[in-house]
């Protein structure tokens, strides 16, 4: 399975260098150091990772931006190369997976990038999509039973033609038939890419169970033989240390070698902990549901919104999974939207792991806010099993 790279990078010496690290990763590399040149060639191929380091932070996000914008590269891998971390916010609003901080140093080149492309090839044996023409209603802010098509689908996400721009980020929610279906596939996503003509990329963030069914069915009958073979290494062999991998070299990038030693010490404390112990910062104790909810969490007294994904959810909390979580300690209220409700919950921030997410502690100081816990308990129970 061959990967390959466009390397945008003006700074001849740091191409040199990511460049041997590329190849001897067995990653085909294409160098553009012409930042007009390369956004032609991310409209005109594919590629599985595009590294960017530019004169000055505005092209690097203004490529960053194209790139997330272009039909064929909405999804593809982004490794931004930075001075310092001014921009880094909003990079990662852009989709950033790595960053890597100058001067970029052989060693941790390739310990990023090596991260990088397990994520790669998890991403490339999962990005198989099936052509599909069906018709579907779509939700959206202020807007109801708005009409659209879908273009393709894959297990994760779909291209769809709305016919006209949506809201920047804009949480959807859908209700469609497939070819060959008799029941309605119910779900939502968050819009990640959009161009002028009006299509758009959604990928999913809420999709319950009989839903997920009809698109496993629909995709086995679907797509060849030898993708669906494909996926299956991938989630037997490859998932855990791949994702672990980004996730240090994440923490690596950000915040240098401290923070990787303090995610190697909680690694080893929750590894040793025994099952169902208890423990104060992490209330085993309380029945946990592995789920994906997308959210928005706000630091309290403060109107900015920062998307993310709520994963890992109890009575007594959840984990939010975003590239900047905000300092132990700080109080945030998080609002979640599900077909059935909308949800506000406050808490405060127990854990914090740049990079990757943070822990949040529930405060349930009256009555309504106990029963918004529930409900949103009781709803994810019905969908996933207890961790």
């Amino acid at each position: 399975m061959t990967l390959s790279a466009l390397l945008v990078c003006v700074d001849e010496a740091v191409a040199e260098v990511l460049r041997r690290v590329l190849e001897e990763l067995s990653i085909d590399v294409e160098s553009c150091p012409d930042f007009a040149r390369a956004g032609i060639r991310l409209a005109q191929e594919r590629f599985d990772v595009v590294i960017v380091d530019g004169e000055s932070n505005a092209e690097v996000i203004s490529l960053l931006r194209e790139t997330r914008l272009s039909r064929l590269n909405d999804s593809t891998l982004a490794v931004a190369v930075v001075a310092g971390q001014e921009t880094i916010r909003e990079m990662f609003s852009l989709g950033v997976n790595f960053v890597l901080y100058k001067p970029v140093a052989y060693d941790r080149a390739v310990s990023s990038l090596r991260a990088a492309r397990a994520v790669m090839r998890k991403e490339k044996r999962k990005s198989a999509r099936a052509s599909v023409h069906a018709h579907a209603t779509v939700d959206y802010a202020n807007v109801q039973q708005e009409k659209a098509t879908l273009v393709d689908l894959a297990q994760e996400g779909m291209a769809v033609q709305f016919g006209k721009k949506l809201p920047p980020t804009s949480k959807v929610y859908f209700q469609f038939k497939l070819p060959g279906q008799s029941a309605s596939i119910r779900l939502s996503g968050q819009v990640i890419w959009q161009d002028w003509k009006g299509r758009g990329g959604v990928q999913f963030v809420d999709v319950p169970k009989a839903s997920r069914r009809l698109l496993t069915e629909f995709l086995s009958a679907s797509l060849p033989a030898e993708s669906q073979q494909e996926r299956l290494p991938d989630v037997t062999v490859e998932m855990e240390e791949p994702l672990q991998l980004a996730t240090v070299s994440v923490a690596e990038q950000t915040h240098g070698s401290q923070a990787r030693e303090n995610t190697a010490q909680e690694t080893v404390v929750q590894k040793s902990a025994p099952a169902g112990q208890s423990n104060a910062d992490n209330r085993r104790t309380q029945t946990r549901y592995a789920c994906r909810l997308g959210a928005e969490v706000y630091r309290t007294g403060t109107s900015v919104p920062n998307h993310c994904c709520l994963t890992d959810l109890s009575s007594g909390g959840c984990y939010l999974e975003v590239s900047l979580p905000f300092p132990a300690g700080s109080s945030v209220e998080i609002l979640v939207r599900t077909y059935e409700m909308k949800l506000r919950l406050r808490g405060a921030v127990q854990a914090s792991h740049p990079g990757y997410g943070m822990g949040v502690a529930f405060e349930l100081k009256t009555k309504e806010e106990r029963e918004n816990v529930k409900k949103l308990t009781d709803f994810v129970a019905t969908t996933t099993d207890p961790s």
